[in-house]
């Protein structure tokens, strides 16, 4: 054996320090970019990244220094994957937009407090973004939670549409949480209507993000019979929509919040959810969220039908 191969075999420990620091460097990036899209990091890829950090220490590497970088090529790709959520794990924050009217925005802090720890509960790393920062009641806020949205209290969709591009520009979402349509109903517009101007709300957050997702709530019945039937009717709509829009690189998915919300018991108006209500909103948002994500380790199969 040559003095040349045995300092191949074990080189000096400044090298090889130098080689895992290098390739820790590589793979938290390569991780980082195939977590922002949605994709798993290949065997491929691993091993072509400590390919890239042998040869900077090693520039024409010897047999043992390729047989180092299968061997840490293999054992690193069976780890990552026996890890179902690796590729979420060194991701950025999840940027949620809660969009809508006083359902959203709340008297102090509608659904979006309880959903907030109920992310944290379940490991999903959120930032809520949006232009608002307070419920309608303004000094009454918890402290304890990400406050951004884009509730407003008394809003159409028609409303809405005319400042979505300015939200969205400023904010770009990766998940639009939609609840709207409330106010629009309760003064007598047309359902169909209503619903034609949250597709267009839609394609306008999707000309500043191709790739956002929009999770479109089959909105809470009202305690009043004859406009909660015109909302049944909006929900299915909605439901049009949907099935004319989802796309497997930009879903839209309904959220059925109508089903199980009991507007006598769930409200505190007949309107606007109470604590029970907006928990069950929240639990609603964290399964549709939850779902949205497990498509994204999977990205031949989202979207389909």
């Amino acid at each position: 054996m040559t003095r040349r191969s045995r300092i191949l075999i074990r080189p000096p420990i400044e090298t090889l320090s130098g080689y895992i620091l290098d390739f820790g460097v590589l793979l938290v990036v390569n991780l980082r970019h195939a977590a922002r899209s949605g994709q798993s990091v290949s065997l491929g890829g691993i091993m072509s990244t400590c390919a890239y950090a042998a040869s900077a220490r090693w520039p024409r590497p010897a047999y043992p220094t390729r047989v180092m970088t299968v061997m840490v090529s293999i054992a690193l790709f069976v780890v990552l994957h026996a890890y179902p959520g690796y590729a979420m794990a060194d991701e950025a924050p999840l940027r949620i937009m809660p969009l809508g009217d006083s359902i959203t925005q709340g008297y102090r802090d509608s659904y979006r407090r309880p959903l907030w720890w109920e992310l944290k509960r379940a490991g999903i790393e959120a930032d809520f973004v949006g232009s608002m920062t307070q419920g309608y009641a303004t000094d009454s806020q918890a402290g304890d939670f990400d406050h951004d949205h884009e509730g407003h209290w008394g809003w159409r969709a028609d409303h809405v549409l005319t400042h979505v591009d300015a939200w969205a520009a400023r904010a770009l979402p990766d998940v639009v949480l939609l609840h709207l349509g409330t106010n629009d109903i309760g003064v007598g517009q047309d359902g169909d209507g209503t619903a034609q101007e949250i597709a267009r709300i839609i394609q306008r957050l999707r000309h500043h993000n191709p790739g956002v997702h929009l999770l479109l709530a089959a909105i809470i019945p009202v305690d009043h019979n004859r406009i909660t039937q015109r909302i049944e009717l909006f929900n299915q709509a909605l439901e049009n929509i949907a099935a004319r829009m989802d796309t497997p690189a930009s879903r839209v998915v309904i959220v059925d919040q109508f089903a199980g919300f009991d507007a006598e018991q769930d409200t505190y108006d007949g309107t606007h959810p109470n604590d029970a209500g907006n928990i069950k909103i929240a639990d609603k948002w964290l399964a549709a969220i939850q779902a949205l994500l497990e498509e994204r380790q999977k990205p031949s199969t989202a979207g389909k039908k």
